[in-house]
């Protein structure tokens, strides 16, 4: 499918099938497109522009029709496209929350009123400008149409109470409500939403009409490429790049395509391109370590039901060896209560807790014969490191390979014993683990959390509730101990992310925390304005 975005969006050009994925670019590109053209044969893209500056972005997967109500939740491709697209309340730079939509808020001392004053000088891409009304309506029509990637349900109303004021009522204090709900959901128009009964299948030529730095000109769903135009009445100025491209391009290819001039950021998949790509372009930006690999562990289900099982499976694998066999960098294996190190909410008091003793495994089994199957992913190459290292302390391990859809759907049936997932997500505020518990998260990779337990519940609550960051420190810090103790899901290790980019062509910039709730991507918008 090839769509139209809006009225005041560039019309895509008509280009004809030639069989190749990746954007080759014009005539002065032509004789780099040789090289890559076997690899990408059975891709079938190419997206062409209006001339100008531009970024290419080549990701792994479609990320499905770029609206609040459509994108694909495998993964956080599409909830960071939609940030370029539409604007929030309030964003976030290198060092934390910044006004955004709203040049100032006040929040009430208990927590559950918070009353934004907007600017007055932002416009839609389609001309109209943004009002306290596009704001109280959002968090409206979220209540019944919820946003994809992450749930406003604490939001129990709305509501413009002046010419630039809004007011937002929640049904309970909410710790990270100003970056996870603020700065995360997308503001919507009135004029174009309100007549809209089903948003998972609206595609009318307004439907992405936002109020962000650019605005759709193109999607080829068959392809899942992109390509957006720059908002020329910007409310922070025209972006300094024309066009912002995003397409498919096979992992293989991920790397080449940016050093062939082809593409100009991409994502690297190991510490390797570090030594790899010598030199001064293109270079890499090395993340902080946002990204967790881990176990998820069934403890609703017999013989993980039993804390020394789960402790005995922890023991016996050497996490630092499966962190440096599979990132070929050095191994990441403090975070156990799953909030990474380098983040201001990790408790250090947890670093220790796990370390590879294949001995204490041997005597918490005491004898017993434990048979385990693992969900895996086909791709995954851990399976093959944890499960010698399980039977040398005689735990047999059974793996067993699901494609992405059928893994997703037996993690959220719990219909598993072990699980192997990767994601990201666990930089930015903690709030997650609360999310993991009551089944709240919306990232498809987080799922498999199959837990009970009190205390984690009270310290849930406890942190989410506590408005300073003073009083949530040690609750928070409690919930990582109680993970890294009971051990619902065992971290391997956290992955950093390597972006490998055209300096020439673009600054990564590093957001504090992640963008939106700790997605470890460098085209945080402002990597686009000046």
């Amino acid at each position: 499918m090839s769509h139209r975005a809006n009225e005041c969006a560039p019309r895509p050009v008509k280009i004809p099938r030639r069989g190749i994925l990746c954007q080759l670019g014009k005539a002065a590109l032509l004789g780099q497109i040789a090289p890559i053209v076997a690899a990408c044969r059975d891709a079938g893209s190419i997206l062409t522009g209006g001339g100008g500056s531009r970024l290419r972005f080549a990701w792994w997967t479609d990320v499905g029709f770029p609206t609040p109500f459509r994108i694909s939740t495998t993964g956080p491709g599409g909830a960071a496209l939609l940030t370029l697209l539409y604007d929030t309340l309030t964003w976030k730079d290198d060092r934390g929350t910044i006004p955004w939509l709203a040049e100032r808020w006040e929040t009430s001392t208990d927590g559950r009123h918070c009353r934004f004053t907007l600017r007055d000088d932002v416009r839609w891409h389609d001309g109209q400008p943004v009002t306290v009304r596009d704001v109280a309506f959002s968090f409206t029509y979220y209540r019944e149409h919820p946003f994809r990637w992450l749930s406003t349900e604490v939001v129990v109303g709305a509501e413009a109470v002046g010419p630039s004021t809004v007011d937002v009522l929640l049904d309970r204090p909410y710790a990270p409500f100003l970056e996870e709900i603020a700065g995360s959901v997308p503001i919507i128009p009135a004029h174009v939403w309100a007549t809209v009964r089903d948003p998972e299948r609206f595609e009318g030529e307004a439907a992405t009409v936002g109020s962000g730095p650019f605005r759709l000109a193109e999607y080829r769903q068959a392809e899942g490429a992109y390509r957006l135009t720059a908002f020329p009445r910007y409310f922070r100025g025209r972006p300094t790049i024309d066009e912002f491209w995003q397409f498919v391009v096979p992992a293989e290819m991920r790397i080449p395509v940016v050093q062939r001039g082809q593409a100009d950021l991409s994502l690297g998949a190991d510490a390797s391109v570090l030594t790899l790509l010598g030199g001064d372009r293109p270079r890499v930006f090395e993340t902080a370590p946002q990204s967790v690999v881990r176990l998820a562990v069934n403890t609703l289900r017999p013989p993980l039901d039993d804390r020394s099982i789960r402790l005995a499976v922890a023991l016996a694998l050497d996490r630092a060896a499966i962190a440096r066999t599979i990132t070929k960098g050095p191994p990441v294996i403090e975070g156990t209560g799953v909030i990474p190190p380098e983040t201001p909410w990790f408790n250090p008091a947890v670093a220790g807790l796990l370390p590879h003793a294949p001995d204490r495994a041997r005597d918490l089994l005491a004898g017993r014969s434990v048979a385990l199957e693992l969900l895996a992913d086909p791709s995954a190459r851990e399976p093959e490191l944890i499960q010698p290292m399980l039977e040398a302390v005689g735990i047999a391990l059974r793996i067993r390979r699901a494609d992405p859809k059928t893994r997703l759907q037996l993690l959220g049936e719990g219909s598993f014993q072990l699980a192997l997932t990767s994601h990201i997500g666990v930089g930015g505020d903690p709030d997650f683990l609360r999310r993991w518990y009551t089944g709240e998260e919306a990232n498809d990779f987080a799922q498999g959390f199959a837990f009970r337990h009190d205390e984690f519940a009270r310290a849930s609550e406890a942190q989410v509730r506590a408005l300073r960051p003073e009083d949530r420190r040690a609750p928070v810090y409690r919930l990582q101990e109680i993970v890294a103790t009971e051990l619902p899901t065992i971290t391997l290790y956290h992955r950093r992310f390597y972006w490998v980019y055209d300096p020439a062509r673009f600054r990564p910039f590093a957001t504090a925390g992640g963008l939106l709730n700790g997605v470890p991507f460098p085209t945080n918008k402002l990597a686009f304005l000046t």
